[in-house]
């Protein structure tokens, strides 16, 4: 499969042998046409490819840094990973993934490389939907690497700044997936406690507080929040899983501006973060 020092790592996260046997017949393939692949720890991998199941998951997401998510699931409900393959597991559909996962961690690599202050370059991006593709590259400017644009509007401080509370390394990393083509920077908490301490310490914009949590349910931390004078008014999602109307209005009376129900659906998110952020525009 060629020389490591040009190929790209891959770690599996919960499939099975056939699964695996697909991937490794992918990867011959590939390398044929000039790509180079190799499995790895998570530790050095470019590309993670994880089954799409709560332990898998939550494996492969505790460590996930810059790597490249694709998620292999049996339906169309799976939202976590940048790319995903629904079974059953075609040698074309993985290839197509594979490829594409590729071309996006390598240009992540040529973006984030680090730059000698004396050294300046203007990096002009073409934003899409699963990727960012560099169109030109003169000595200006010094790299930062791009942020998508997006319907959420900036603040005159900057962009918003949110806190993700809730004690699923799955979740948590979900909305990190989401928010990352967002002009909306996050911080994360997995527990009640650890939530109402990052926000005794920061001033956040927006909150996701997910509601079942082992130590202070969410409806406490909110309540909580909102005796702050500095938190009278920021935006909280409940995050839950539950249904019932009764929940609901549990949530209004701690203090919840809205709810999110899970798994969490990437086109519920966006239409709630489109409705926080222009509110957030026109009257935080």
């Amino acid at each position: 499969m060629g020389n490591k020092m040009n190929s790209v790592g891959l770690c599996f996260f919960g499939l099975s042998t056939k699964d695996l046997a697909v991937f490794d017949r992918v990867i011959e393939f590939i390398a044929k046409k000039g790509k180079a692949f190799h499995k790895c720890s998570v530790e050095t991998a470019g590309i993670i490819i994880v089954n799409d199941d709560p332990d898998a998951m939550a494996s492969a997401l505790q460590q996930q840094q810059l790597q490249i998510i694709v998620s292999i699931s049996d339906n169309d409900n799976c939202v976590i990973g940048d790319y995903k393959i629904k079974r059953p597991m075609l040698i074309t559909r993985v290839m197509h993934a594979l490829e594409q996962a590729c071309e996006q961690y390598q240009q992540s690599i040529d973006v984030d490389v680090d730059v000698d202050v004396d050294v300046d370059v203007d990096v002009d991006v073409d934003v899409e939907k699963n990727g960012i593709t560099e169109a030109s590259q003169q000595a200006k400017k010094p790299v930062n690497k791009p942020i998508k644009k997006s319907n959420v509007a900036k603040t005159e401080r900057g962009e918003f700044h949110a806190l993700v509370v809730d004690d699923s390394a799955a979740i948590r990393k979900q909305l990190e997936l989401e928010l990352r083509d967002t002009e909306i920077s996050a911080d994360y908490a997995d527990c009640g406690k650890d939530a109402l301490e990052k926000i005794n310490k920061t001033q956040y914009d927006l909150i996701f507080l997910d509601i079942i949590m082992p130590d202070i349910y969410g409806y406490e931390v909110c309540k909580q929040l909102r005796k702050k004078a500095n938190y009278k008014r920021t935006p909280v999602i409940m995050l839950s899983g539950k249904t019932e109307p009764l929940d609901e209005v549990e949530g209004i009376l701690a203090g919840a501006t809205t709810y999110l129900l899970k798994p969490v659906k990437h086109n519920d998110f966006q239409k709630i973060l489109t409705r926080i952020s222009k509110w957030l525009h026109d009257y935080a």
